[in-house]
């Protein structure tokens, strides 16, 4: 049974769901997993027309490409948001929730100034905007975004804009291309001190090296949503026709020197507040923070007592449990996998602490959250 899976025009998202559709496939010898890159739609065209194909997942064009190039008998399952796709199944990224991420990102680094860059031509893009500008409409944010041509190539719109920012402002980019090109303009123009923190989409390391930005970004589940395809198309082989979209949370968000700043009038704080998160799944002592910013020990207690009015031990470790809130509510990864992330030291000692500040436990957090979110009801305590 060959499986055609047609990879993404982002490399690194398309080489992710094809691993997930591989390790579900590992189960099910009468698989054939056959790749078929983005510039080679030829090859996928043969093999329909032969009869060699007998399921489809991957990176579909549009509702219209797919009728002119799939049959609608043959099992298909799309992965990708580059359009809205309603006439066959799909399992996508959480766009909504990625944008939404990168706002309460914003907000918790104390960001009262933000900005959006968008491209028009993907629907990720716009999902992604829109997730974003609703959560800062939530919490009261004034959001700002270039205006113009909605055409690909936008820069000269970014440069009129961007010296025009408030100072210290956080921009938002829908991919990490994007970013790069935004910041490459922010620098060519002598804007950057006008950017106070960006963060992109995709965790691209080609684009980080080719623009040499450390760039924050949020990884998407390629692979979950890899596995999650398979498993679909699987039950479509089997006979089930309902066309459904499921969407898949972002893993995580990959704080980097771009965002590593807290935005406060003590740069000591700043700076602190920011390497913390930035080096969570290192857990840094408190000594080890202080002496990355260039202070002693007495000096960062002193600077956190008077900007928070606890020491930087109490507001690192309230960071991580946030952190590891928000992960239990927004994403299927295990508390053990939870606990790595955030530098939690063990399961027993983040299941104690974490019961201490929300009352039960994480595995109990979880259930209980989702069940007031099949409820309607997911801001209940």
């Amino acid at each position: 049974m060959t499986i055609c899976v047609l990879m993404d025009a982002d490399f690194d998202y398309g080489v992710g769901v094809l691993e997930g559709v591989r390790d579900y496939a590992r189960a099910r010898p009468d698989w054939l997993v056959v790749p078929v890159p983005y510039a080679q739609e030829g090859l996928f065209t043969r093999l329909v027309r032969a009869g060699e194909a007998q399921g489809v997942a991957g990176a579909l064009i549009s509702d219209r490409w797919i009728k002119s190039r799939i049959p609608p008998a043959l099992p298909t399952v799309n992965t990708s948001n580059l359009s809205k796709i309603s006439s066959v199944c799909s399992v996508v990224p959480d766009d909504d929730a990625v944008g939404r991420w990168v706002a309460r990102h914003f907000c918790e680094q104390g960001h009262r100034h933000a900005g959006v860059v968008s491209e028009r031509a993907t629907y990720a893009s716009l999902v992604r905007r829109e997730g974003f500008l609703a959560f800062m409409r939530e919490r009261g944010v004034a959001v700002t975004e270039p205006s113009g041509d909605p055409a690909y190539r936008h820069e000269t719109g970014w440069q009129e804009w961007v010296t025009g920012l408030a100072q210290d402002t956080a921009v938002f980019c829908t991919s990490d291309h994007l970013a790069c090109r935004f910041w490459e303009m922010c620098q060519i123009c002598g804007a950057q001190a006008r950017v106070a923190a960006l963060a992109g989409v995709g965790d691209s390391l080609a684009d980080r090296v080719v623009s040499g930005l450390d760039l924050t970004s949020v990884a998407l589940p390629a692979r979950s949503v890899g596995q999650k395809a398979a498993a679909r198309l699987a039950r479509l082989l089997e006979g089930t026709r309902e066309t459904i979209c499921e969407t898949v949370a972002p893993h995580e968000l990959i704080v980097r020197g771009s965002t590593a700043r807290f935005a406060s009038p003590d740069e000591v704080v700043s700076r602190a507040k920011g390497i913390a998160l930035q080096m969570v799944a290192q857990n840094l002592g408190v000594e080890e923070v202080a002496r990355r910013v260039g202070v002693s020990r007495r000096t960062l207690e002193t600077r956190f007592r008077k900007a928070f009015g606890q020491g930087p031990a109490d507001v690192f470790r309230t960071q991580k449990l946030e952190l590891g809130r928000r992960l239990l509510e927004e994403t299927d990864l295990s508390v053990a996998e939870i606990v790595s992330r955030t530098g939690s030291g063990s399961v027993p000692t983040f299941t104690t602490l974490f019961r201490r500040t929300f009352g039960v436990p994480p595995a109990e957090f979880r259930r209980r959250h989702r069940a007031r979110v099949a409820d309607g009801n997911p801001f209940l305590t």
